[in-house]
């Protein structure tokens, strides 16, 4: 992670958890790096302790703790909230025996019921061979003081090392992010792509957030026919304001939410590989291994001759008009589509490519990819 915000949030997270508190919050608006950062440090932390990361909207304390044992690698069976407690707890004194604490990251915290708020405080208060048995990261939307501050949260609170806003970036750290963006896509001189002038428009049509300077300069090299991209020729209109009733792909695995993107350019590259807009780290799914492109009412898959193939609700496809609610197999990974437009399937429905669109071959859409568009609106990261 090379930009400033980002840098800040590791230095503190890092100390936070060589402190014997073990808690951080982290808050900032949506799009602004929080998940990123978080699951940048669980990688990091992974090495030595157990990790997990739940997304904690609108999840009751049954839930929460389901989702937690899920994320350590439980089979949950149904069961109270205080049978799913004292199996976590036990999990957490084993782990305290051999290494170090876990680490839980919980997400969205302002969006959580009451009774999964009294799960966190009960997960901070217990202990083991002496040492707070669970190390935490709670992130929000808003500085949600009147929910920690509060004297029912109290256990949490105390377990705080403290609390530290996520800004967005600066005019100059958002062409730098644009422009490593641009490398990472291959670009030698991403300067002959966007313009320092293009790179401020974009910066200030997106308030500095990182999902949204995605999102903006997708739509950019979406419109451009020419490069590099002027100023004069974007329709500004278009650049602010993203089509909620665009797809959505919401990838898991083992029922853990990864990505949760709503789609902007029209044509995006799933895989393997870096290039990718859709990044699925998975030893069976090829480097670049399937592709979508989507209008208003219909969303095409292409399997691009993947060495492991593509499923869609379990059966092998070449090509395929996806309906709303699909999911696609990706070796161990799923990506389900959500897009009202596309319809629903009916039992007897086995749409076939050439029956029921027309679209570009794959070499023409390889070659709108000459220059691979950035990554897309990301609603949820990990």
């Amino acid at each position: 992670m090379s930009n400033r915000p980002q840098q800040d949030g590791l230095r503190f997270l890092r100390s936070a958890f060589a402190d014997r508190h073990g808690g951080a919050w982290i808050y900032g608006a949506s799009g602004v790096g929080k998940s990123t950062l978080a699951r940048h440090f669980l990688r990091e932390a992974s090495g030595d302790a157990a990790v997990a990361y739940v997304d904690g909207e609108g999840l009751y304390a049954s839930q929460l703790l389901g989702a937690i044992l899920e994320r350590f690698g439980y089979d949950v069976a149904p069961g109270s909230t205080d049978e799913l407690l004292e199996t976590l707890r036990a999990f957490l004194a084993q782990q305290a025996h051999t290494r170090k604490p876990p680490l839980l990251v919980v997400d969205r915290l302002n969006r959580m019921y009451p009774g999964a708020l009294n799960v966190l405080c009960k997960l901070a208060s217990m202990q083991a061979d002496g040492q707070f048995a669970l190390r935490f990261v709670l992130l929000s939307d808003t500085d949600c003081n009147h929910i920690i501050g509060s004297p029912s949260m109290k256990p949490v609170a105390d377990r705080l090392y403290g609390r530290m806003e996520l800004r967005a970036f600066t005019q100059k750290e958002s062409l730098i992010y644009l422009y490593e963006k641009l490398r990472a896509a291959g670009a030698s001189r991403p300067d002959d792509i966007f313009p320092a002038d293009v790179c401020d428009a974009i910066h200030s049509a997106a308030d500095g957030l990182p999902g949204a300077l995605n999102r903006i300069a997708a739509a950019i090299i979406d419109q451009s026919d020419a490069l590099p991209v002027r100023l004069s020729r974007i329709d500004c209109d278009e650049l602010t304001v993203v089509d909620e009733e665009s797809p959505r792909l919401v990838l898991t695995k083992a029922g853990e939410v990864l990505q949760d993107v709503q789609l902007v350019a029209t044509r995006v590259l799933l895989g393997r590989s870096e290039m990718c807009d859709v990044i699925v780290d998975d030893r069976f799914v090829s480097k670049q291994h399937a592709l979508l492109a989507w209008n208003e009412d219909s969303v095409i898959l292409i399997d691009l001759n993947s060495a492991n193939g593509t499923l869609v609700n379990s059966r092998p496809v070449k090509s395929r008009v996806l309906r709303n609610n699909d999911v696609i197999s990706l070796g161990d990974h799923r990506v389900k589509l959500i897009y009202a437009n596309a319809g629903a399937r009916t039992d007897y429905e086995d749409p076939d490519l050439a029956d029921t669109a027309t679209m570009m071959n794959i070499a023409q859409v390889r070659r709108k990819r000459s220059v691979r568009q950035l990554p897309l609106k990301v609603v949820h990261n990990s």
